[in-house]
């Protein structure tokens, strides 16, 4: 019986700890760590996994943008920030594996691939006929994404197990690809490339509270870009979010701590906010990137059993406050699969 319950509890913790993926300018991918079972998808929980508790699965992300026509970018082009690009779409498969070293002591790691397609830039204007301009369309780059690891210190709980707070400590390694080349022969910039080339430690705090059939939670991470491919630093990030769900059919704590599966579905609402800094090059910094963005993300989550269960998020943008142009979002969805053993 024992087993079982930290078997759930981990079906509820486990999609938590796919590690945020690191900085991104608005055409970029991003994920919190999100939860299990009567809990968040995206956003961080202050709950971690029982003792001796393996957790493994995958979390993919896709994101449609609205790309801009060759006429917008050339536009853009004449104005005070000609450096500008446009991007169609942003998949982000990983996989993702986490074990409780105590019963507030978890560790994970994931492991990310990065696929972009529709990567078009301005051509640099030749100044001896300015008046010959075109787009290039540079490609589809993918490949492999930095490796992150993580670990969360659950460092307060009330006795009736009702109310959690944790800090969580990750580190992004610059593991992923950074030389791949465009259908110009150039390699791609790096915030196109699958991997970042820096060391991107980050640190933050989550609170869970558990009201019955109702759970609330809220989290905060700060993230540092340090210097990588190419010279650059991708801009310091900041994630926040608060999320509330319900169980249906049984109270949300029930979902949390025994195996009975009484609630197999789950109703999420979150809103996930995302603030970025500047990128910056020895050149200077890019005034088309950085801001803030705000997703409303409605989910469903469906534990099919007492070792595994699936998630569905779609979000929208409610907010974009960019620096410049930036490929505008459409919407992003996130999945998630998650065995517990």
């Amino acid at each position: 019986m024992i087993q079982s319950k930290k078997t759930s509890l981990a079906l509820a913790l486990s999609t938590a700890f796919a590690v945020y993926s690191g900085t991104a300018l608005a055409d970029h991918g991003s994920l919190g760590f999100g939860i299990g079972t009567a809990s968040p998808i995206i956003t961080q929980p202050g709950v971690t996994l029982p003792s001796n508790m393996w957790a493994v699965g995958t979390v993919t992300q896709f994101s449609s943008f609205n790309s801009a026509s060759d006429q917008q970018l050339l536009d853009l082009q004449n104005g005070p920030n000609p450096d500008v690009h446009s991007v169609s779409t942003y998949l982000q498969p990983s996989i993702f594996a986490a074990y409780g070293l105590t019963d507030d002591l978890t560790f994970g790691i994931k492991v990310p691939y990065v696929f972009r397609t529709g990567v078009r830039s301005p051509t640099a204007i030749d100044q001896d006929n300015p008046d010959v301009r075109s787009v290039d369309t540079l490609g589809d780059p993918h490949g492999f994404g930095d490796v992150s690891i993580f670990s969360q210190y659950r460092f307060f709980h009330t006795a009736d197990n009702l109310n959690h707070v944790a800090l969580t400590l990750g580190l992004k390694t610059p593991t992923g690809q950074t030389a791949l080349v465009n259908n110009q022969g150039n390699n791609f910039e790096t915030h196109h490339q699958p991997g970042s080339g820096s060391w991107n430690p980050s640190a933050g705090i989550s609170y869970t509270r558990l009201m019955g059939s109702w759970s609330f939670d809220t989290s905060a991470m700060y993230t540092i870009a340090t210097r990588g491919a190419q010279g650059t630093y991708l801009g310091d990030n900041i994630g926040y979010n608060i999320a509330l769900s319900y169980a249906f059919g049984a109270p949300a704590r029930n979902a949390f701590f025994s195996a009975s599966n009484n609630a197999p579905w789950t109703a999420v609402l979150e809103f996930n906010g995302e603030r970025q800094a500047y990128q910056k090059t020895a050149a200077g910094y890019d005034a088309n990137s950085g801001g803030n963005t705000i997703y409303v993300s409605p989910g469903i989550r469906y534990s099919g059993g007492k070792n595994w269960n699936t998630a569905l998020s779609i979000g929208t943008p409610i907010v974009q406050d960019f620096n410049g142009y930036q490929t505008p979002a459409e919407y992003r969805i996130t999945y998630r699969f998650v065995v517990a053993f």
